[in-house]
């Protein structure tokens, strides 16, 4: 009786082990089975005439980039889409289509599960400026606490406080303010203000050239950029229409170094420097002034 209990013991261990080990065989295939499809469904989307800054994910970076605005059928608010295959987006024009929404899962991936959205036909489109447009769909956690421009000033006068007060009632840039700098495209930049509230304050289009440090004010010099300079440029804040937002600046470019053993990276530092001497001149004329510069300082 005992000799069977001892078999019928070791056969059940036996049998324990046999099943443990297929369940991790299986557990193991399903892991390593390759791209599945996890969801799937067709429905009507409705795109916005124009494309909105907002915030994309890809392989745990995030990254600004005008977005589509979109609405599913039945929903009556704009909600953040990156990207539709075989859709052809015309500016200023509102679209009906059929789309097809599709989830996969695939474990050799680096980011295992994402979600495909593909044109499967068109509705309508129409010319027309889409209502109810958010200015952007940029999360507060991304911009709160960043960007900030630092703003500096440097006054040479006989009677510079005077000035100075005026340089702190009245900035040409906002301040206490994110600015956002991203690109559109391959070869555009665009810029975007924001107050911690989320209230879009401007945005449009970044113009930027090379510019040689000799044809930078000498005024700049009382007022010297931190970090190592590396290079000069001209940026020009476009509105939408295309109109100077602000005045030109010209740029020092420093360097913000991160580094690790296995990585070095150099993040550019913009600072924008515009020269003030003539209008402190014309509107203090008893002022004495020599030269008055500002300076706007971004981390981007």
């Amino acid at each position: 009786m005992n000799k069977c209990i001892m078999i019928t013991k070791g056969l059940g261990g036996i049998l324990f082990l046999f099943f443990c080990i297929c369940c991790g065989v299986s557990c193991h295939n399903d892991d390593e089975e390759g791209r599945k499809i996890t969801d799937h469904q067709e429905y009507v989307l409705t795109v916005a005439s124009k494309k909105v800054p907002g915030l994309l994910t890809s392989n745990g970076s995030n990254y600004l980039k005008d977005i589509y605005a979109v609405k599913k059928d039945g929903s009556n608010d704009w909600s953040a889409l990156g990207s539709i295959r075989g859709f052809d987006f015309k500016d200023g024009y509102e679209c009906q289509i059929e789309v097809s929404e599709t989830s996969y899962l695939d474990y050799s991936m680096g980011e295992p599960a994402w979600t495909e959205y593909k044109q499967l036909g068109v509705r309508s489109e129409e010319k027309k400026n889409s209502e109810g447009l958010p200015s952007h769909f940029i999360p507060e956690w991304y911009y709160k606490d960043r960007s900030i421009p630092e703003y500096r000033y440097a006054v040479e006068a006989d009677k510079k406080e005077e000035i100075e007060t005026d340089l702190k009632a009245h900035s040409i840039f906002p301040l206490r303010s994110h600015c956002l700098i991203y690109a559109s495209d391959s070869l555009n930049r665009k810029w975007i203000i924001v107050d911690d509230r989320g209230k879009m304050l401007g945005t449009g289009t970044l113009k930027t050239t090379h510019k040689d440090y000799e044809e930078f004010s000498s005024s700049y010099q009382i007022l010297v950029p931190s970090g190592q300079v590396y290079g000069y440029m001209e940026w020009i804040f476009l509105d939408e229409a295309g109109n100077k937002a602000y005045p030109p600046f010209d740029v020092f470019l420093t360097e913000k170094s991160t580094s690790t053993r296995s990585d070095y990276r150099v993040a550019p530092i913009p600072n924008l420097y515009y020269d003030l001497t003539e209008y402190y001149k014309s509107k203090y004329p008893e002022a004495g002034v020599k030269a008055v510069v500002v300076s706007y300082t971004i981390d981007m």
